[in-house]
């Protein structure tokens, strides 16, 4: 019986939508569109970052340096960079009704402690009983430390858990664990396996 259910952040509970303002800042520093993300998402400074071994400060620095930004721009594009994020309101209502039903309500998600504020922003954060970020814990998914920390947070095992992220290595993984898990792929068929499988 599912007595938890574990989320990803990232293109589950939310996800951007609106690029204009990545490509705003794209057209400011001359650089090709999907540049900018390449750039603040690469495959160093970033995975360090989600991994907690260098700080937000330290990783947007590096940034800043690689775009040769001032020190105000580089606060200006911090704030911009995930403005377009669009939270997933369906998902939310069925996040609510989860919690009204007794269930207990984890995040996993592979990111810097910058996920806080996005959570705050997003009124996210008080609807889960159970947030492990990976800068936190220090160990990303698909790693099986990651799955622990977080059945640790929420005092459950893993085959009383369900587990939604979008990549589907991820939800290997954590079927290989013995928790139950949804690929997300768009929100109705999402939210029709999460009926199916919850009876909400």
């Amino acid at each position: 019986m599912i007595q938890g259910v574990i989320f990803d952040y990232g293109n589950v509970l939310s996800a951007t939508r609106d690029m204009q303002p990545r490509a705003a800042w794209e057209q400011k520093l001359g650089l090709q569109a999907g540049e900018l993300d390449r750039t603040v998402h690469n495959d160093h400074s970033w995975v360090e970052a989600q991994c907690g071994r260098i700080g937000v400060d330290a990783y947007w620095q590096g940034i800043s340096n690689e775009l040769h930004l001032t020190s105000d721009d580089v606060e200006r594009l911090r704030t911009d960079f995930y403005r377009g994020d669009i939270r997933n309101d369906a998902l939310v209502a069925r996040i609510d009704a989860m919690r009204q039903a007794g269930l207990r309500l984890g995040i996993l998600s592979n990111f810097s402690r910058e996920l806080w504020a996005l959570l705050e922003q997003q009124d996210l954060r008080h609807r889960f009983d159970a947030i492990a970020v990976s800068a936190d814990i220090g160990v990303m998914k698909p790693a099986p430390a990651a799955y622990h920390a977080i059945l640790k947070m929420l005092s459950l095992p893993p085959e009383a858990c369900l587990f939604i992220d979008d990549l589907p290595g991820n939800i290997a993984a954590a079927q290989a664990l013995g928790l139950s898990g949804i690929v997300f792929r768009d929100h109705p068929s999402c939210l029709a396996e999460i009926d199916r499988r919850l009876h909400l």
